[in-house]
């Protein structure tokens, strides 16, 4: 996919934009708060999904309630490289109109998936060291982007996760009718888990190998990533997304030997919720010891592992967003960022205009308040 043009009007703090954008990378520098991230964000509108997830009325600009937003964008699929098509976005009195090759569209989301485009921003890096639930939602958000039945398997089960959850709240030592209903809820938990636990490894160890190549492009050092997929369930098991029904089979057996335990603490103790992803740096967890230079590269590595991804199941190369990504990077992994993601179109922002000293190629504009002023390369 190759972005061409982009119309902004109305949109946060951007009063109006034009663009023309580079095939390949387009970089956006200024101080805090100028608008870099706002045109990443009416980028992910236009593609049908913004990252940010605002309300209506949020994008709209600070004390304007009965305003317009109007965002309109050319691009071309890499399948078909000369039909230019149009998405536009407009936003007037809390209602949206979106339409598509001229096309009124109902959902913008639906074109997300369809439109894709995978982003960086500094929030992911608690991706890395953050909570076990950053980890799962990312690895979720993969699956879904490449196959959306997971996001229909997953609401499956979460919805029986807490239908169980509330009997455990409510059990008392004399309740024997809600013993019965948690065993026939620890079935459906198990079959609506194996399938969460099975959607999520499908792509994982796709995911994990092109991350380490990607990590190893960025460092330019004999570092090697591992990830591996912790599961509450399975263990230490070595264990694949083809292992379907000895999952399952694991799964009943954990959920039945924990009842003591569930019933003292009241929730689920075992299950595709609670697990997690491990990242190794030569073996070392890079939550404890990874450097924040580190720990930035195995988010970015991560990002372009998903883009390949996707391409190679759609054979679209998605756009990739880079959001304050240079920073704590040094020299050699921020070049490499600037000239050597040569197979997507890019979109980076940054702060400081010395890490942009030695790109090759591309556009750049300077923002400040919301205008954007074209720089030479």
């Amino acid at each position: 996919m190759l972005i061409r043009s982009l119309s902004v009007r109305n949109f946060r703090n951007i009063a109006s934009a034009d663009f023309i954008f580079d095939p390949k990378v387009n970089i956006f520098t200024g101080n805090n708060a100028q608008g870099k991230t706002n045109l990443c964000e009416a980028i992910s509108v236009c593609l049908g999904k913004s990252f940010r997830s605002p309300r209506a009325g949020d994008i709209l600009p600070f004390g304007s309630s009965n305003g317009e937003t109007a965002l309109e964008m050319s691009f071309t699929f890499d399948s078909m490289p000369d039909k230019v098509n149009t998405v536009t976005y407009i936003q007037k009195n809390g209602s949206i109109r979106l339409r598509f090759n001229d096309i009124e569209m109902k959902e913008a989301e639906k074109l997300y998936g369809a439109l894709r485009y995978v982003i960086f921003i500094p929030e992911d890096l608690y991706i890395v060291k953050g909570e076990p639930a950053n980890r799962r939602d990312y690895l979720d958000s993969v699956s879904n982007m490449i196959n959306r039945v997971h996001i229909t398997k997953l609401y499956e089960y979460n919805k029986a996760l807490k239908q169980k959850n509330n009997i455990l709240m409510n059990y008392t030592k004399l309740d024997n009718i809600l013993i019965g209903m948690l065993e026939s809820w620890n079935e459906t938990i198990a079959r609506a888990g194996v399938n969460v636990m099975c959607g999520r490894l499908k792509y994982f160890s796709s995911l994990s190998e092109a991350a380490d190549r990607y990590y190893g492009m960025l460092t330019a050092s004999d570092e090697k990533l591992k990830m591996k997929y912790i599961s509450t369930v399975m263990d230490d098991e070595n264990f694949t997304s083809d292992d379907y029904l000895y999952i399952y089979e694991r799964y009943l057996m954990k959920l039945k030997s924990s009842a003591e335990r569930e019933l003292k603490m009241k929730y689920t103790v075992v299950g595709a919720h609670r697990d997690d992803i491990g990242f190794f740096i030569n073996d070392m967890p890079a939550k404890e010891f990874g450097s924040q230079g580190q720990i930035r590269s195995i988010a970015v590595a991560l990002k372009l592992a998903e883009a390949e991804m996707i391409y190679s199941r759609s054979e679209d190369q998605p756009v990739v967003i880079l959001d304050d990504v240079l920073s704590e990077l040094d020299a050699g992994r921020r070049s490499f960022i600037l000239n050597h993601i040569d197979k997507h179109q890019i979109f980076i922002t940054s702060c400081n205009l010395s890490n942009l000293g030695d790109r090759q190629t591309g556009k750049a504009w300077n923002v400040d308040g919301g205008k954007f002023t074209p720089e030479e390369v």
